[in-house]
């Protein structure tokens, strides 16, 4: 783990951060309107994710929004799902709008069937011989009334069949939506609204029998060398990570990045010195690792890591649990050492009085 990081000063907090000075460079360049989900499109396509920004780059100048929005859809961008599921609806009323009208029609045509033969039985109740002459002068109406019967039947058919392929592409499309706002796109690990979901579990559903312990991770200079290179050029390099980080665990543990450079580990049934010890394990495999980055490697040593720990004993919510691991992770970093347990000196820190856990 990185234990040469300086701290941090108080003082020099800059007024827009790399990546979004990069944003707003962008927008002015490529002439795209400054709105929130065009925002998150462009963080994506800054942050890693080099397809999204070849896409971007082949719109042009002053790129109609029906294109950004459909290349956000395509790539199933979290704010972008609000515009999916508003389609998706719309979508889905038209279809039942087309199902409803197509059973009406039927239904009057049947109606109309219906009455001409209830006609045909009265007369001929009424007199045999002439029921069945007036009949015979009926016939080809009735034929061709329920010819039209079958083919609209065989019409409705083929258009349901239709609609419901369709209806079909719709669920599957939702369904991508749903993936979209629980994982991350550059690495396939769950995100940040997946961890704090799954935080919950450890809570309020007995996820473990025994304390959990959740990890989180810094990778050191992965960030600012990101932005200070071309959009994707962190793509392989944060799949490598993501790669060392699920091998590093057990099947049912839980990996997450929540972050730029922020990778999240959730693991039951341990205690303090079985997490630092993997803790450490992995920050020893990310250090002897060289990494992709463009046309050439990152040497071994180069990326570092600094984790904060927290364990679920210690905590009496999700929120406080993800808060304590942020608040240790703070805490190395500004005083420069690697690893942070939360602690009765950590929460001090913080400032806040509950005390937990053990240093590192």
């Amino acid at each position: 783990m990185n234990s040469k990081a300086t701290p941090a000063r108080q003082d020099a907090q800059p007024a827009v951060s790399p990546i979004m000075a990069r944003i707003a460079h962008t927008m002015a360049n490529f002439g795209i309107a400054p709105l929130p989900r065009n925002y998150e499109l462009l963080f994506e396509a800054l942050n890693g994710n080099a397809r999204v920004g070849r896409e971007i780059a082949a719109l042009g100048k002053a790129p109609e929004q029906a294109a950004l929005d459909a290349l956000a859809l395509r790539h199933s961008l979290p704010s972008h799902n609000v515009l999916a599921a508003g389609q998706a609806a719309g979508e889905a009323v038209r279809v039942l709008s087309e199902i409803s009208r197509a059973s009406a029609e039927n239904h009057r045509h049947r109606a109309a069937a219906m009455q001409e033969l209830e006609e045909i039985a009265a007369r001929m109740d009424r007199d045999p011989v002439l029921g069945l002459s007036d009949f015979a002068s009926d016939t080809v109406r009735l034929l061709s009334l329920v010819r039209g019967i079958l083919g609209s039947d065989k019409a409705t058919s083929a258009r349901i069949d239709d609609l419901q392929a369709h209806l079909d592409g719709l669920r599957s499309g939702l369904t991508i939506s749903r993936e979209a706002l629980t994982h991350d796109p550059v690495t396939g690990l769950a995100n940040h609204a997946a961890l704090l979901g799954h935080l919950k579990t450890v809570f309020t559903e007995g996820w473990s029998d025994g304390s959990s312990a959740l990890l989180l991770f810094r990778v050191e200079q992965l960030r600012q060398f990101a932005e200070t290179h071309p959009a994707g050029a962190a793509e392989k390099t944060l799949k490598r990570l993501a790669a060392i980080f699920r091998r590093s665990v057990k099947k049912e543990d839980f990996v997450a990045r929540t972050g730029p450079d922020l990778f999240c580990l959730l693991l039951s049934n341990v205690d303090r010195e079985v997490i630092v010890a993997i803790a450490r394990r992995i920050a020893a495999r990310v250090a002897e690792k060289p990494f992709p980055f463009m046309d050439r490697e990152l040497p071994a040593g180069f990326l570092t890591l600094t984790a904060g720990i927290s364990m679920s004993d210690s905590a009496q919510s999700p929120v406080m649990f993800y808060e304590h691991a942020e608040q240790a992770l703070g805490y190395a970093a500004e005083t420069g050492i690697a690893l942070r347990i939360y602690s009765a000196e950590v929460s001090e820190r913080a400032g806040r009085t509950y005390r937990a856990g053990s240093v590192a």
